[in-house]
């Protein structure tokens, strides 16, 4: 039997449900002055949702969107990191509210420390001059963290790691275990560790999963630990890269009981992939689905309620952030507020 949220004979495929297109933070659409070329819109490549602490009605979404129309090819050196708002649930869709940090920072994932009262983002970037056209440029990532108790002012950020990308905190403070003390999850699900948020940090746990097989290949780790304790990575898959392709098959769950392994990732069964279902009766199978990060139920059962990814169409030169529910209690999560309609 599994947990709430997944299914498959071994557990580790979301349960995912057919998403309404009004939903997530879809403004590809939008063309502005300061645009350095038209159709990609103010594109975004995922983000992090999060529950004001102190307003039960306001969800936000943490962002990376790419500046000056530019889309996802110009990802570095035009990605910012935003803040959105909804107000009619985690679903969305959200609106701007402000940019927290501009070129060129991205990937955000933010954790709550009970420890430090704040509010972590970890990222990539340092403060970049964009060029006046559209390009890529490389250049080696630098993780950063940054604080805040109420997501809208925050602190400078700190720089922990240069040359590594892919962040994902999560702090090991628990009811009974008050500490300071946390893991930082980057590429190829290496893990660090610190005594507190701001370092410094130290490498701990290297799979070395491609060592074992090249085909288990992956990036963007999103860490949680469950309410056993046990622990658990959602990654984008890149098995089909071989293959000159970024999909279909992009979503892979890798698990742990002790965060200093052994872990073991699951190459057979599929987290998700790139078609989705819409509740309209229609499906998109996308060109790239990437960057996964869960949004949690808040009573103590870590029950997955939803799957946010950055995607894009074959053809396109937009990216969007995308929301999808998972399983049922994503129902009840919503209508305990009342201001929320249950989808049909």
């Amino acid at each position: 039997m599994c947990d709430p949220g997944w299914r498959a004979a071994d557990c580790s495929e979301l349960d995912l449900q057919p998403v309404d297109r009004n939903t997530g933070y879809n403004h590809t659409n939008i063309t502005l002055p300061d645009f350095y070329r038209d159709g990609a819109g103010n594109s975004s490549w995922g983000g992090h949702i999060v529950h004001d602490r102190h307003d039960p009605t306001l969800f936000h979404l943490m962002i990376s969107q790419i500046d000056r129309g530019c889309g996802l090819s110009g990802w570095r050196p035009f990605s910012t990191i935003i803040r959105a708002e909804s107000r009619t649930g985690p679903r969305g869709p959200y609106t701007f509210a402000q940019e927290l940090f501009g070129t060129f920072h991205h990937n955000p994932t933010v954790t709550w420390s009970p420890a430090d009262k704040l509010y972590l983002m970890h990222f990539i970037g340092l403060d970049w001059e964009p060029p006046t056209t559209c390009r890529s440029i490389k250049r080696n990532n630098t993780i950063s963290v940054s604080t805040s108790p109420d997501l809208r002012v925050w602190s400078k950020p700190i720089e922990l790691l240069v040359n590594v990308t892919n962040p994902a905190a999560w702090p090991l403070w628990s009811p009974h275990h008050h500490t300071r003390e946390i893991l930082l999850a980057t590429e190829k699900n290496n893990i660090y560790t610190a005594t507190s948020y701001k370092g410094p940090y130290s490498l701990r746990v290297e799979p070395g999963f491609t060592d074992i097989d090249p085909s288990l290949r992956s990036e963007d780790p999103f860490l949680w630990r469950d309410k056993r304790g046990h622990w658990h990575f959602l990654v984008h898959h890149m098995v089909d890269i071989a293959l000159g392709q970024k999909g279909p098959r992009v979503g892979a769950h890798v698990f742990a009981r002790d965060w200093r392994g052994p872990w073991h990732y699951n190459n057979i069964t599929l987290a998700y992939n790139t078609t989705v279902q819409f509740t309209d009766g229609s499906r998109v199978d996308y060109y790239r689905r990437e960057r996964p990060k869960l949004f949690f139920s808040e009573d103590g059962e870590m029950t997955p309620l939803y799957l946010v990814n950055g995607v894009q169409e074959f053809g396109s030169k937009a990216s969007y952030t995308l929301i999808q529910p998972i399983g049922s209690k994503w129902r009840e999560y919503e209508m305990q507020y009342g201001h929320v309609k249950e989808s049909r």
